[in-house]
């Protein structure tokens, strides 16, 4: 089953850890926060 999103845009990426106390763990696993827009397809 597919999710029918088109357009997906990253519109902002951070490191959101940076400079807390768990910040090498995540930067080890690559976590970032990100704000994304996409639009749902039509389906038929």
């Amino acid at each position: 089953m597919k999710a029918g999103f088109v357009d997906i845009e990253i519109t902002w990426r951070a490191e959101v850890f940076s400079g807390a106390p768990q910040e090498s763990s995540a930067a080890d696993f690559g976590t970032l926060g990100i704000t994304f827009r996409a639009r749902r397809g039509i389906e038929f």
